[in-house]
């Protein structure tokens, strides 16, 4: 992958690239020696909280921060995330095309070493003897995108997840009710379906911080999923 990177620092303006995971991890990249391993860290979880919080999708051509000094490019496609640090005199047409057949090679990469995709019910779903849905609560990143649902009363799913409810009670989804059992509450709401989330989402409820007082739940506590 590192190779890959490389042939885009070639284009005339790229003074480095990474490659990151939809998760915020560093997979590669080929930055020069000044660029230090604590940065492209930093880097890397800045760009999924911007990523995940403006809910970019990966038809996005490119994401283009400018800045006086020079440009931070952000490519994305599924699986993973293309990190550019330019000077202001980047050509984007030819780099457009580089990350085109870039993208094409590291797609194929990827896969080659990825594990096989667990269902959405792996992420933290349980279907129990006694056929209740159990899932796991989660957070987003980005507060203030779940300061906004949450607003509304409404709690999110990732289009997996969704589709698993739906076929789990063969019924078209516009409410769920969650129910706490060790706390003793519950709560009917309208559902939110988000498309082009993070797979860590995947088999569990989002909910903001209002529900989750409701509640009385923290991340990571189950709670029992019924059709509202």
């Amino acid at each position: 992958m590192k190779e890959i990177l490389l042939q885009i620092n070639n284009v005339d303006g790229v003074i480095g690239s990474a490659l990151f995971s939809p998760d915020g991890t560093v997979i590669a990249d080929a930055f020069p020696a000044l660029i230090d391993a604590t940065s492209l860290k930093q880097a890397a979880a800045l760009t999924k909280e911007c990523t995940h919080g403006l809910q970019i999708s990966d038809a996005l051509d490119l994401l283009d921060f400018r800045y006086a000094d020079g440009r931070i490019l952000i490519k994305t496609f599924p699986g993973a995330v293309i990190f550019l640090l330019c000077t202001n005199s980047i050509n984007l047409k030819v780099l457009s095309i580089t990350l085109t057949l870039a993208v094409k090679k590291l797609e194929t990469l990827l896969q080659d070493n990825s594990p096989a995709s667990p269902e959405p019910t792996a992420a933290g779903s349980t279907e129990s003897d006694d056929g209740v849905l159990r899932m796991s609560i989660s957070h987003l990143a980005n507060k203030q995108a779940s300061a906004s649902f949450d607003s509304l009363g409404m709690i999110a799913l990732s289009q997996p997840t969704s589709q698993y409810i739906s076929t789990f009670f063969n019924t078209s989804l516009r409410k769920l009710t969650l129910v706490n059992v060790a706390a003793g509450t519950s709560g009917t709401f309208p559902v939110m379906v988000m498309k082009d989330m993070d797979r860590q989402y995947d088999g569990t409820v989002i909910v903001g911080p209002g529900i989750e007082k409701k509640l009385k739940v923290s991340e990571g506590d189950k709670v029992e999923i019924r059709i509202g």
